[in-house]
This record gives structure tokens, C-alpha cells and sequence, in this order.
């Protein structure tokens, strides 16, 4: 049976190659007297934030999986109709399911913020594949729980990678105050997770998060936040033993980019907005291109 957490985990799967430049409302915008600031989440005891979180494919996408004779006699002649069949349905389900994050005081630890993110689906004219119907329904429920500090650090330590980077990209925050031009980095991301049939030749690692501007829009301070991430490895896959072809290995290049601004209010401690895109080109055992925007919209109660 496939899991929750594979179909979460191929729906989240993605990265960006260009900035997403976000467009406020007309307002009265002019460059803040503050030199410094601090960004804290600030949620009001017994109140909540709720963010419609979107995440969308844009574009065609691919995915190929090569893994040479790996799978060989489990393979029939109409397995690549079927797997082309499984992700396009997963495309389905993405395109029908609701995100919504919500924030709250933990009611167990100090300081800290709980989030969780829950999916709904859509209401459908259509009768839905009953196949997608099931992957559907264990899609539905928490798809991403955890914690952070309310100086904005990383507080859910125990939850896995895939979560503790959406996690990072949509809620951590600098510890301390920062100034215009100020640069740091997001501690928790990591967006390759290859294991020890990978041997890497080549590895770039880039994770900057920058304070581009401070500016005081209708007597609110909003700090602008830019996201620049990229990972990169080209190395070789290793075929495992038990495939029976143990030490054949494929060349095989992945690169992730997130690039994304945001617009906190240092007021209210919160986002404003953000938005950004996330990307994924890879060669070799697997070859993949897909691009998905990212977005937190605040559901106003």
C-alpha cells in the first residue's frame, strides 16, 4: 500500500530556478526610519493564524526513474504506461487538494508556535477515478506538523528532513536583529537526500536569506525577505547487489533551487506574504524536471 507520507512526500517533491517577485495592494509605502529589526512571531494568547498555503505545479513536468536491472523481472511491457498512469494521477490529486497552515501558542511548550498543515479536497463536479479517490482520502488530514521558537529557530528537531525543510522555507526566521542588507542562513534545509549507492564528484551547496529592505507601509513596518537556495551533486549511482547487475553505476546530476521574497510585519509578527518557486532538473537513474510555486496567503477571520 502506498503510504501518506509517499504521496505527500512526491506531491512536496520540487524546486526554482528565478526570483517570484511579489505585488502588494496600493498602499503608502516609504523606506522605514528603523535601521534594525526584529523578526519574532507574535500570536496573541488564544488566537491563531491561519495562511491558505499554496503549492502548485507550473509547466509540464517530468519524471523518469532509471534503474537498469533493478526491477528487470518485475517489468512487463506496459509498466512505463502504468507508471506515466501513477504520477499523472498524483498530478490529479495535487490539482483537487486544499492547503491550509495553521499557527497557534503551544500549549506545552514555552515560547514556541505550533503549525500544522492540513489538506481538504476540492469539491469536484466529476466522479473521481476510484483509484484516485483512495489516494485522495489518504492524502486528506495533517500532512505537516511542527514546531518553532518564536525567535523564529527551528524548535521540532525530531521530525523528518522533507518536513523540516518546508518548515525552514515557510517559518524560520532570524535568531536576533537584523539590518538592511543582512544575510543568513537557513540551518534545517536539505533539499538532496541521496544514500550509499550515490558516490558524489562534484557538490555546491548555496543558502542565502537576505534582509533586501525595511519600509513603513500605512504606519506598519514590513521587512522585505529574499530566498536564494540551490543544492547541487553530480556523481554516480551505484547499482545495488541484490539487483544482480551489483557495481554497474549511471551518472547521475540533481539540482534544487528555491528562490522566493517574502514581506514580514515586524508589528505584528507574521507574514504579509510570501511566495516563491521551487524547482528540480536531474539526469542520470533519474530524470525529472518540475517547477512548483509556493505560497502563504493569510486567511483574514
Amino acid at each position: 500500500m502506498i503510504s501518506k507520507h509517499i504521496i505527500a512526500g512526491t506531491i512536496f517533491f520540487g524546486i526554482s530556478l528565478f526570483t517570484f517577485i511579489t505585488c502588494s495592494s496600493i498602499s503608502e509605502e516609504k523606506p522605514s526610519d528603523k535601521n534594525e529589526v526584529l523578526l519574532n512571531w507574535k500570536i496573541p494568547d488564544g488566537e491563531k493564524i491561519e495562511y491558505e498555503t499554496v503549492m502548485e505545479e507550473i509547466g509540464e513536468s517530468t519524471f523518469e526513474v532509471e534503474l537498469g536491472g533493478l526491477f528487470e523481472k518485475m517489468k512487463d511491457s506496459d509498466s512505463d504506461d502504468k507508471k506515466n498512469d501513477f504520477f499523472n494521477k498524483l498530478k490529479q490529486i495535487q490539482s483537487n487538494t486544499s492547503f491550509k497552515t495553521t499557527l497557534s501558542n503551544s500549549e506545552i511548550f514555552q515560547d514556541v508556535v505550533d503549525i500544522e498543515m492540513s489538506a481538504t479536497p476540492k469539491e469536484s463536479d466529476s466522479e473521481d477515478d476510484s483509484e484516485i479517490a483512495k489516494f485522495q482520502s489518504m492524502l486528506t488530514g495533517i500532512v505537516l506538523r511542527g514546531t518553532v521558537n518564536k525567535d523564529g529557530t527551528l524548535h521540532s528537531f525530531w521530525v523528518k528532513s522533507e518536513q523540516k525543510n518546508l518548515l525552514s522555507m515557510f517559518f524560520e526566521l532570524p535568531k536576533g536583529p537584523v539590518s538592511r542588507g543582512d544575510t543568513w542562513t537557513l540551518g534545517n534545509i536539505n533539499l538532496i537526500g541521496n544514500d550509499q549507492n550515490y558516490i558524489c564528484q562534484e557538490a555546491i551547496k548555496e543558502n542565502v536569506v537576505t534582509l533586501t529592505d525595511i519600509v513603513d507601509r500605512d504606519g506598519e513596518t514590513i521587512a522585505i525577505v529574499d530566498y536564494n537556495i540551490r543544492e547541487y551533486v553530480s556523481g554516480d549511482f551505484v547499482t545495488p547487489s541484490f539487483s544482480g547487475k551489483s557495481g554497474e553505476s549511471t551518472k547521475t546530476v540533481m539540482e534544487f533551487q528555491y528562490s522566493a521574497q517574502g514581506e514580514f510585519s515586524v508589528d505584528q509578527g507574521k507574514w504579509v506574504s510570501l511566495t516563491g518557486i521551487l524547482s528540480l532538473d536531474a539526469s542520470g537513474v533519474m530524470t525529472s524536471t518540475q517547477k512548483q510555486k509556493f505560497s502563504l496567503v493569510e486567511v483574514k477571520n
